[in-house]
């Protein structure tokens, strides 16, 4: 046992790759990192360099990929050749014949190294040829640059007539091997040992000596160079500067992201702006300003009210922090001024009185006006009040929700602010007198913003927002606007994503196929184009709520068998699959994945009778199987229709033992047609009880 301090002697050698760029899409920084730690892993497996797991870090400026424990060679590799036939190579004597020395000869080894194996069948002579491993330094020369070119941005850029693409154009490479420096070049850019500090506090090169001084030499360059270092010091800052206000900073998740990926230095900075702003705007107003348009954190108090002040991050020092502060003062101040007069000029106009302009806002691309939308946004809420069960009040909350949810994008405000659609309509709505229900409404209707964000917590909102969602889907695929790969401009799977999660919660029993077609009925368009429209939505709706299925942690292949036993609820498919797969561990279930299996096999062998007829049974295990069937049928129907899938397949377990004796003791295909026929119809029976919940036969053991 080491002691406390010392060092473990490390055996191998440590690679360190730096890729210095100009500055990355801060979005781009974190994939990339984790593509070239996964492509490495990958392809030092290949070369036969397995040492550490890579690891990978970085910032805007650079990619760096470390790997410890290294061997310095690759591992040698022993191949076997199969050469001719022992009965060829060797006379009966076991001498090699004329084939055996040639053999031996173009494998490059001893005639006497020859082995006899059996292969398939026949005994055959063969050769191990060693192949001796490279130097690291060699083959690392070669998988590098591969590895770099092969990570994938949004977006890349060309800048030399080679056509070598990247996020963006390659500075300095760094590419070491413990001392030594790999032979290697990446985008034109030879690979050396000097890397570059911070481009303003220390742009000179920094020369290692090492590959181990890697992450001190970057420290003396006043480079950050781990990013949750890096968010620490933005998020403890903060905390610091906000109390010198009495408050606490408002961090938005993805503004904090986006400094991280954007700053080799950051140095949050405290700016401040007048009071009565402050006071005069709404809370989200101030928030969203500063975060979308400064990239600065708010300040509340321990009320959440809003404080005149926020705080910036900027990447560098401390030196001549004033006149940065007094930059941003004055942004932060002329955006809130901005904001003011919008809100002004909004409240001065009216809200409702707002809608007419509804008829002068294009909606997507071949789908009319918002107005238009708003017409058909009403219909159809109509309709899923009606089918989801709406009481009175929340009927009226839905269609006067709907009238108005779209109001607000005529607003200067949100012209200004695109960020705060729905949030500026529920402001808007509540100054207009209208009841909080139905201005809740009109923001959540947007609600999820985000996979994983905050539902709909109102049955009205979460219907508006399925309306919302289902007609631009299904207007979209009528007006030819699939997406397709990664392009999806409209955001149509986001809309099937955000559909399905707000029915996983309000939907009741609405159907997929019933919700779509109701939404289609509102386009003028034929016929056979509204039904492909329709079952292309519920397809992207299934595969969209698959996806966050997995993601939940239900296992592919269970909701492979729930989705295959159909069915388009979208509760009722998430309790299916969540049921399923709680009892995917339960010593019953193989019997019944393999008793679903063989009668489904069987059943592809003959035509089932109509019906059963218990008159044509002639063996106890086939009344026992009947009577457990048509029990379980019962309960397992009743259950499903309480949506207690629990309860359902604690019923279909039982049937485990009736189905194993079945097949022990019956001939299901005897040659009687009318009793074959009648046994067919039993198990056919049977595995209509387990589509109930789903297809076992989908299950992968």
């Amino acid at each position: 046992m080491r002691a406390p301090g010392s060092r473990m002697p490390r055996a191998g050698a440590r690679l360190l790759l730096e890729i210095g760029c100009e500055e990355l899409p801060p979005a781009s920084v974190a994939p990339a990192l984790a593509q070239l730690a996964r492509d490495a892993a990958a392809a030092l497996r290949a070369a036969r360099l397995e040492g550490g797991e890579p690891q990978t870090t970085g910032t805007v400026r650079r990619l760096v990929l470390m790997v410890n424990g290294l061997p310095l060679r690759q591992a040698d590799r022993v191949s076997v050749v199969r050469g001719p036939a022992a009965r060829v190579a060797f006379d009966p004597s076991g001498a090699p014949s004329a084939a055996a020395l040639g053999f031996a000869r173009a494998q490059g080894v001893a005639v006497d190294a020859l082995q006899v194996r059996e292969i398939d069948g026949g005994r055959y002579v063969v050769a191990e040829v060693r192949e001796r491993g490279r130097p690291a330094s060699q083959v690392l020369a070669e998988v590098l640059p591969r590895v770099v070119a092969g990570l994938a941005f949004p977006k890349t850029m060309r800048w030399q007539a080679d056509g070598f693409r990247f996020g963006r154009p390659i500075r300095w490479v760094v590419a070491m091997l413990d001392r030594r420096v790999l032979p290697l070049a990446i985008a034109g850019v030879r690979a050396g040992r000097a890397t570059r500090g911070h481009r303003f506090l220390r742009p000179a090169a920094v020369t290692l000596s090492d590959a181990s001084g890697y992450a001190a030499a970057v420290r003396r360059g006043h480079v950050v160079l781990d990013p949750e270092a890096r968010r620490a010091r933005i998020a403890t800052a903060a905390t610091a500067l906000a109390r010198r206000l009495r408050g606490v900073p408002v961090i938005d998740a993805d503004l904090l992201e986006e400094l991280v990926w954007s700053t080799e230095h950051p140095t949050p900075l405290l700016g401040a702006f007048d009071r009565a702003l402050a006071e005069a705007l709404p809370r989200e107003v101030v928030l969203v300003t500063l975060q979308h348009h400064q990239k600065s954190f708010g300040i509340t108090d321990a009320s959440g009210r809003v404080l005149p002040g926020f705080i910036a991050v900027r990447d560098g020092g401390t030196a001549h922090l004033d006149t940065v502060r007094t930059g941003h003062e004055w942004v932060v101040r002329a955006r809130l001024e901005d904001a003011r007069f919008f809100l002004d000029d909004d409240r001065r106009r009216g809200f409702e009185a707002r809608a007419g302009e509804l008829a002068r806002l294009a909606h997507a691309a071949g789908l009319g006006s918002m107005a238009d939308h708003v017409r058909r946004l009403e219909a159809l809420c109509a309709w899923l009040a009606e089918t989801a069960g709406l009481g009175t009040d929340e009927r009226g909350v839905l269609a006067r929700a709907a009238a108005l949810c779209k109001v607000d994008l005529v607003t200067a405000l949100v012209r200004e602010l695109p960020e705060l659609q729905g949030t500026v309509g529920r402001i808007y709505a509540l100054e207009a007198g209208e009841p909080v229900e139905v201005a809740s409404a009109i923001e959540q209707h947007y609600w999820p913003r985000a996979a994983g964000a905050a539902l709909p917590e109102r049955r009205p909102a979460g219907m508006l927002g399925v309306a919302d969602r289902a007609l631009l889907l299904v207007g979209a695929l009528l007006a030819g606007l699939e997406p397709s790969g990664s392009q999806d401009p409209y955001g149509l799977r986001r809309a099937a994503s955000g559909i399905a999660a707000i029915l996983q919660v309000h939907g009741g029993r609405v159907g997929l196929r019933d919700l779509f077609a109701a939404a289609a009925a509102r386009y003028d368009a034929a016929p056979d184009a509204r039904a492909r429209a329709v079952g292309a939505a519920v397809e992207v709706t299934l595969q969209r709520l698959r996806a966050a299925l997995l993601e939940q942690g239900v296992g592919y292949d269970t909701a492979d068998a729930v989705f295959a036993a159909g069915g388009d609820v979208v509760a009722d498919l998430v309790a299916r699959a969540r049921a399923l797969q709680a009892v995917r561990g339960d010593a019953a279930m193989p019997r019944l994945v393999t008793a679903f299996a063989r009668a489904s096999r069987i059943l592809g062998q003959g035509q089932p009778a109509g019906g059963v007829d218990p008159a044509l049974f002639d063996a106890d295990a086939e009344r026992a199987l009947h009577d457990a069937r048509e029990a379980a049928e019962a309960e397992v129907a009743r259950a499903a229709r309480a949506g207690r899938y629990d309860e359902a397949l604690a019923a279909l377990v039982r049937l485990a033992d009736p189905i194993d004796r079945f097949f022990d003791e019956v001939l299901v295909m005897g040659p009687e047609p009318r009793v074959r026929a009648n046994r067919l119809a039993l198990l056919e029976a049977v595995t209509r009880t387990f589509l109930h919940v789903a297809d076992l036969g989908k299950l992968a053991g």
